[in-house]
């Protein structure tokens, strides 16, 4: 495999993580910036729009966990074991996640939910993710540079984000 194509699976993971970062930062500006009602009621377009737009994220940060944890992790436990350590604590995070952005989902559809209420839990979510991501990039990094995977695996390894 060529030099550049390996260190591009480095670069394509921080690539993915920074689109999802900048989609949790277009929902926290929607939020803060007052386009939450107290209620999300259907007829509402700009409310819904903004609730598709939430679920549209949790969707993308979910589907990217669940490539990881079938996918990716498994091509580079094949090549690297000494990894497992490492994935096991990824995949216990991505159970983490997976958990605030179901109770932010909830959150959405309740009308009882404040903006403030929202406005909390996704900064939750952006810590948690930040730090996720954090750990990831740097522990992964020398792995990426070997990994021995054809181009065509991205979207299969790391969602279609």
């Amino acid at each position: 495999m060529l030099r550049h194509r390996i260190f591009a699976w480095h670069r394509e993971l921080q690539d993915v993580h920074h689109r999802l970062e900048k989609a949790l930062e277009d929902a926290r500006s929607a939020i803060r910036s007052g386009r939450r009602a107290q209620s999300l009621k259907p007829e509402l377009r700009e409310l819904r729009e903004l609730r598709d737009f939430c679920y549209t994220f949790c969707s993308a940060l979910g589907s990217h966990h669940r490539s990881e944890d079938s996918d990716f992790f498994p091509a580079l436990l094949r090549q690297l074991p000494e990894l497992e350590p490492t994935i096991t604590r990824l995949s216990r995070e991505h159970e983490v996640l997976a958990r605030l952005l179901t109770d932010f989902q909830l959150s959405l559809d309740d009308p009882q939910t404040s903006p403030h209420q929202l406005f909390l839990q996704i900064n939750d979510i952006k810590a948690a993710m930040k730090a996720h991501f954090g750990f990831e990039e740097g522990s992964l990094n020398q792995a990426l540079r070997t990994l021995d995977a054809p181009e065509s695996d991205r979207n299969r390894m790391f969602g279609d984000i």
